[in-house]
């Protein structure tokens, strides 16, 4: 049965029609008491985990009775991406991203754990041959600005290239956030393949992420992306390396004090950002982008 989460503006029965300035969702929260971090070595907290309900809405383990990005958590969300991704989606390119977790995730396969999270460019297993011929030059030029000698193969489920560039850099220049506002499953390789207008991904390589680690589901996440106006420049930890999907900022991190300066990080960071940032596609053609997207799945 796939199951299918609608972050609907009023309500959870109609669609999610945006207009720049009324973004907030209200959603219901549940508990879930995990309080130890995972084997991994992550030396945080696991972050709250969202779920998909019977009646669409999201669940979290907060106690909070509207989920705001988990901003009342001491970490924001981030979630480690392809820099060539990143960056159609900042132009506009791209509307989906496709998700079964990284290989550190196997076991559990990929979980929705922020609403808001910024996009965090990674060059890990990120490969040429995976991006369609007419983002090819732009791969280049990413690459080129990046110092990243010569480009890399597309990874198998067995392999987990961790000593890539972006791993050993100092800082990473985060320079977009998103707000999901569809999440579910991809039932047929069919379904993806009508899905090829909002992604700049080839057929073979979502064929096989499709087919990577059967047991699991491939999620599809419909987002809604924000450029900020000034780039914020992260410390690089090393417990972020690796084939992972998320990784958490602490809200004290010096370089997003300095970011935000008098603006309070716990008050919702994500909404205050929206209002000194720019989406990177306008409303009414997200709108009609995301309903031929929900019309699709």
């Amino acid at each position: 049965m796939v199951s299918h989460l609608h972050l609907d503006k009023n309500n959870f029965n109609g669609e999610m029609v945006y207009s720049h300035k009324i973004l907030r969702l209200n959603t219901t929260a549940e508990v879930n008491s995990k309080s130890e971090s995972r084997s991994s070595g992550n030396e945080y907290p696991d972050p709250p985990t969202l779920h998909i309900s019977p009646d669409n809405n999201i669940k979290t383990n907060s106690q909070d009775n509207g989920l705001q990005s988990n901003s009342n958590s001491s970490y924001l969300g981030a979630l480690k991406e392809w820099a060539v991704v990143c960056e159609a989606i900042e132009s506009g390119d791209q509307i989906l991203l496709f998700r079964k977790g990284g290989i550190m995730e196997y076991r559990s396969g990929f979980e929705l754990k922020f609403k808001d999270f910024f996009l965090f460019p990674t060059f890990e297993h990120q490969a040429r041959e995976s991006v369609r011929p007419k983002y090819h030059a732009v791969f280049d030029e990413i690459e080129k600005n990046n110092d990243i000698k010569g480009t890399e193969t597309t990874t198998t489920a067995s392999e987990n290239n961790n000593n890539s560039s972006s791993a050993s850099k100092e800082y990473t220049k985060v320079t977009s956030f998103v707000e999901i506002t569809h999440f579910s499953e991809v039932p047929s390789l069919e379904r993806l393949k009508a899905l090829e207008d909002f992604h700049i991904l080839t057929d073979d390589y979502l064929k096989m992420r499709f087919n990577y680690n059967p047991k699991k589901p491939l999620h599809l996440l419909l987002l809604r992306a924000y450029k900020l106006k000034k780039p914020i420049q992260i410390m690089n930890k090393p417990q972020w390396i690796g084939c992972k999907s998320w990784i958490q900022i602490d809200s004290h991190d010096q370089d997003l004090e300095l970011y935000f300066a008098n603006n309070s990080i716990s008050e919702n960071p994500f909404e205050y950002l929206k209002t000194i940032s720019n989406p990177c596609i306008d409303d009414d053609n997200f709108n009609k982008l995301s309903e031929k997207v929900r019309s699709i799945i």
